[in-house]
């Protein structure tokens, strides 16, 4: 799989993601390393605490990087539950959760594939 084809999987931005890290061999390093960066599993931890200011804080960091490497589906959807999250005194959205979960899981399948 070349990285375009893993981007067009993913429901990423190929396009400007070349434009920011200019060559496959970056982008590749830098997608690798999202497989073990933590904020993930920092965000879930922050869900389960059920504490809506720390799981605002855990979705807002991994919307960050999922936007840096293009990861527009995964994005959008730590986007919507950081939104639903911002000044709230509820518990995250169960249903958001559930997209950001199928969305990482989905690269986390199609970043063994490169």
């Amino acid at each position: 799989m070349t990285i375009e084809e893993f981007y067009n999987a993913v429901g990423g931005s190929y396009a400007s993601v070349k434009e920011l890290f200019l060559t496959d061999e970056r982008i590749r390093k830098y997608v690798l390393k999202f497989k073990t960066e933590g904020s993930y599993q920092k965000l879930m931890d922050a869900v389960a605490s059920g504490e809506p200011k720390a799981a605002f804080e855990a979705a807002h960091a991994f919307k960050g990087v999922a936007g840096n490497i293009g990861f527009t589906r995964l994005f959008n959807a730590a986007s919507d539950l950081t939104e639903q999250l911002r000044g709230s005194q509820e518990p995250a959205d169960p249903q958001l959760v559930e997209k950001i979960r199928e969305y990482y899981a989905e690269v986390q399948e199609n970043i063994l594939k490169l």
